[in-house]
C-alpha cells in the first residue's frame, strides 16, 4: 500500500502548527505591545485632553486599535485549528505560483483603485453640485469639512475596496455584499468622523 495518505497527513499536522504558532505568536506580540513597547514609548494615553478641555484620542490611540484588531483574528486563527478535524490541519505549504502573484497584483491594483475613488468623488461631487447651482463653491478644499462632501470619497472608496476584496476571494459579489460593503464603509465613518471630531478621513488630511 502506498504512504502517500499518510505523508499527506503528516503534512497537515505540520502546517496546523504552524497556525498555532502564528495565532500564539501574534497574540504574545500584542501582550508585548501593550504591556510593554507602548507604555515606555509612547507619551500619551488611549485618551486625553486637549487645551480646550475636549477629550480627544492620545498618541497610543491607533497603535492600540490595531493592535486590538489583530487579537481576535488570532484567537479565531487558534480556535479554527483546535476544532479541526484530524487530517485536516490546515492548507499544505507549496511555492509561490503565478495564481499567487496574479492574486496579490489584483488586490494592490484594487487598493491603488480605491484610493483613487477617495480622491476624486469628493471633487466630483463639488464640479456636480456647482454645475447644477446647488452650491458654490470655490473648490474642495473650501467643503472639505462638510457633510456630506468630506465623507463621500471615503464611503464610496471604502465600499469598493470591501466588495472587491469580497469579490477576489470569493469570485462572486452578492446584492447582500454591497450592502455590508456600504454598512461597513458608514460605520467607520460615524466611528472615526462623528465620534472622534479631531481626526480626519482621507483624503481630508492631505489638504
Amino acid at each position: 500500500m502506498s504512504d502517500a495518505p499518510e505523508e499527506i497527513t503528516s503534512s497537515s499536522h505540520q502546517n496546523g502548527r504552524w497556525n498555532l504558532w502564528v495565532g500564539f505568536g501574534t497574540l504574545a506580540f500584542a501582550a508585548l505591545c501593550l504591556l510593554v513597547w507602548f507604555p515606555r514609548d509612547i507619551g500619551s494615553g488611549f485618551m486625553q485632553q486637549n487645551l480646550t478641555g475636549r477629550t480627544v484620542p492620545g498618541d497610543s490611540f491607533f497603535p492600540i486599535l490595531l493592535v486590538a484588531l489583530m487579537v481576535p483574528l488570532a484567537a479565531l486563527l487558534i480556535l479554527s485549528q483546535l476544532r479541526a478535524k484530524r487530517g485536516t490541519g490546515g492548507e499544505l505549504v507549496g511555492h509561490i505560483s503565478l495564481e499567487n502573484l496574479a492574486f496579490l497584483g489584483r488586490c494592490l491594483i484594487l487598493t491603488g483603485a480605491s484610493l483613487l475613488v477617495m480622491n476624486i468623488v469628493g471633487p466630483s461631487l463639488i464640479w456636480l453640485t456647482n454645475m447644477t447651482g446647488l452650491t458654490t463653491l470655490s473648490g474642495y478644499r473650501a467643503a472639505s469639512a462638510s457633510f456630506p462632501f468630506d465623507v463621500s470619497g471615503y464611503f464610496f472608496g471604502a465600499t469598493l475596496l470591501t466588495c472587491g476584496l469580497i469579490r477576489i476571494t470569493r469570485h462572486r459579489l452578492r446584492p447582500s455584499d454591497l450592502l455590508i460593503g456600504a454598512a461597513t464603509a458608514a460605520v467607520l465613518i460615524l466611528i472615526f468622523d462623528g465620534l472622534l471630531n479631531n481626526i480626519q478621513l482621507p483624503p481630508n488630511a492631505d489638504l
